[in-house]
């Protein structure tokens, strides 16, 4: 499993995802074939699609005419679907500031994403920007690069292994732009429109095999909602499960907008009549839906106890977790934070969810 895979594909269109310029030529005048030869924008065009096949995000960013490239991109013969691109950026402005648009709808970090452009300005533009950004350059009439070009996306983007989550990212990304425009919109609480979108969340605890792809991704990746910063080798990773006492804890959420599928994942141990939480990380995709509030809520329920003990620990990127955990507490958070049983019940805000638990078996 190649826990370094990249998360999206940003990419130009003229010259890059067709051959010619749609504004000059017209939607009728790009190509991608044999005949015009320009069959390499069609393998570009194949790889894409094959990439948001396995979940790969995929966006656009052109300085070009937005009416005519839905109009390019709803051609019959256009082999990459429309309905894997979110979103797209057709403009006049900057590259970069549409790069940062779609950053900010997918609310990934640059460094999940590669970004392809057959202008070498555009790309020293955005990687000026973006340095942390892998910015290709697409090989134009050099079928020799084009095959390496080809191979090195496959191997930024290769997983061996393709999850549940992976298939229906891009909806869940869509579905969650649709709750924000909802929420953003409407007139009425938060508490309100939570009462009204049939939230489920699924709790599997217990013990889990080592090798769960989707656990080592949200650990690896998640950033914004971690509770430390920690990752896990695949040693580690085994010996955790070891100790007796150790738990995990993964939650699983869908509502009428859309699965998300497994969007958290918390490992601690149980000691004394107190949970220790060693690791808690959730997807930024679940933000805004009292989610973690559930899940203390389910710890503090499930296990018993009067205390939750957490290692948390300040880093560059965490400060939804620090914003999180500081509604409980009257100052900032700091490591070896506790909170106490009577304290979340005083301050949890309303739950609307339906919930389902599962108990994992010991080495399952």
């Amino acid at each position: 499993y190649n826990k370094d895979s990249k998360k999206g594909l940003i990419t130009d269109l003229d010259d890059t995802l067709w051959s010619g310029i749609l504004g000059e030529t017209g939607v009728d005048g790009i190509s991608w074939n044999l005949e015009h030869s320009s069959h390499q924008h069609g393998l570009y065009q194949q790889m894409v699609a094959s990439l948001a096949s396995a979940g790969v995000l995929i966006g656009i960013a052109s300085k070009n005419d937005l009416s005519l490239v839905e109009d390019a991109l709803k051609r019959e013969d256009i082999l990459l679907p429309r309905n894997a691109i979110y979103p797209v950026e057709a403009n006049w402005g900057r590259k970069s500031g549409s790069v940062s648009r779609i950053l900010q709808v997918w609310n990934i970090n640059a460094d999940s994403v590669v970004f392809i452009d057959d202008s070498a300005i555009e790309i020293a533009e955005v990687s000026s920007v973006f340095p942390e950004m892998d910015c290709i350059l697409f090989p134009r009439n050099n079928y020799q690069q084009l095959w390496l070009f080809l191979r090195s996306l496959r191997d930024l983007f290769g997983k061996s292994i393709l999850s549940n989550e992976d298939q229906f990212r891009l909806q869940s990304i869509r579905d969650s732009a649709t709750l924000r425009q909802f929420t953003s919109a409407g007139d009425g609480s938060l508490d309100d429109f939570l009462h009204t979108v049939n939230a489920r969340i699924l709790f599997e605890y217990g013990k889990k095999q080592p090798r769960d792809a989707r656990c080592f991704d949200l650990i690896d990746k998640t950033n914004q909602f971690n509770l430390n910063g920690g990752r896990y080798t695949d040693k580690e990773w085994i010996s955790y499960f070891l100790e007796p006492t150790s738990f995990l804890l993964l939650t699983t959420y869908q509502d009428k907008f859309g699965q998300l599928g497994k969007i958290s994942v918390l490992l601690g141990k149980q000691k004394k009549g107190c949970l220790f939480i060693d690791s808690w990380v959730m997807s930024c995709r679940a933000f805004s839906r009292r989610i973690e509030h559930h899940i203390l809520r389910f710890l503090f329920q499930k296990f018993d106890v009067n205390e939750i003990v957490f290692k948390y620990l300040e880093t560059p990127r965490n400060g939804p977790v620090c914003d999180f955990l500081s509604t409980f507490l009257d100052v900032f958070p700091s490591p070896h934070l506790e909170l106490s049983r009577t304290t979340f019940f005083e301050k949890c805000p309303p739950l609307h969810h339906i919930i389902e638990e599962k108990e994992y078996e010991i080495n399952s």
